[in-house]
């Protein structure tokens, strides 16, 4: 399956080759499977792993799910990636520690001439970028228009407090995240984020808070390591039932006005206009996707 923008409210990184883990997350609910080729993967075991990959994607997308691949960063071993990855099933790429435009689109000029090279559909491997340096979140602008491939962007935050010597805290990821999330905006990508770090699992409270809030600031999804974390992506990034009822009633509204050809108007106490239109046309426009999927449950 293609990696849909709607559907990336949760992508659960799994390791590559491990069959407990994969089985768990075909069983659930994410949004997006990330199997993953880079820390989850030690140095000696990276050839291994790239042919445990092939085989998930094949099962990631014989399950009728999307299924990507974080790659590794150093370009003696990304190369071996992509040239065992890259092929049918496969929706998308996680690009770690992306510092500026070319790392981008160095992968797209090289998925391209594979893609030519088998005859895939060129163009069908989307991008998701880990902002994950001091220099990338300084780029991220010109990283976010970098190639038509990418889709969805957003922090790594435990990489970029290493590097920054910061503290994996809503302060010091308040600045990166919203800087990724205005250029993820600008250039119509998903902003991928939340003020917290992915390694808190078992604290479903606090994390449940921090997507709450990460949503009010205006992300999509965000990255996750344990099923615990996917169920609170999900129910907290998708639109609210008070959310869906309120936006139908202002499309209504505006249908009724616009009969009279008066625009913009007054709703419940507030102006209405094309931004506030345009915002509750996306609730509902989510919210029908969400249903669809779970009108068609992939096939177990």
């Amino acid at each position: 399956m293609k990696l849909d923008p709607d559907l990336c409210r949760s992508l659960l990184f799994v390791p590559a080759g491990n069959e407990r883990y994969l089985e768990s997350a075909l069983r659930g609910t994410a949004d997006v499977i990330q199997i993953d080729l880079e820390d989850a993967i030690p140095h000696d075991a990276k050839d291994q792993a790239r042919e445990d990959a092939k085989a998930d994607i094949d099962r990631i997308h014989a399950r009728k799910r999307v299924g990507v691949v974080r790659i590794n960063h150093e370009p003696q071993i990304f190369t071996s990636d992509l040239d065992a990855v890259v092929r049918p099933g496969l929706a998308g790429l996680t690009i770690p520690k992306v510092s500026c435009a070319e790392d981008l689109r160095r992968v797209d000029q090289m998925v391209s001439a594979i893609e030519q090279e088998h005859n895939y559909p060129v163009g069908d491997v989307r991008l998701i970028a880990q902002i994950e340096s001091a220099a990338g979140v300084l780029n991220v602008r010109e990283i976010a228009q970098a190639t038509p491939r990418l889709a969805a962007m957003g922090i790594g935050m435990e990489d970029l407090a290493a590097e920054v010597g910061c503290s994996v805290e809503s302060d010091s990821l308040y600045f990166p995240s919203m800087q990724t999330l205005y250029a993820a905006r600008e250039s119509g990508l998903v902003p991928i984020g939340y003020l917290g770090s992915i390694a808190v699992y078992n604290e479903l409270d606090t994390f449940r808070n921090w997507i709450r809030r990460a949503k009010s600031l205006g992300f999509d999804g965000g990255f996750c390591i344990h099923p615990n974390q996917v169920d609170i992506l999900n129910e907290e990034f998708a639109p609210g039932i008070d959310e869906v009822i309120d936006a139908k009633a202002l499309l209504k509204a505006c249908e009724l006005r616009a009969e009279e050809g008066s625009s913009p108007f007054s709703y419940r106490g507030r102006m209405v206009d094309k931004p506030i239109l345009d915002r509750a046309r996306q609730t509902i426009r989510r919210q029908m996707t969400l249903a669809a999927r779970r009108d068609s449950p992939p096939h177990s």
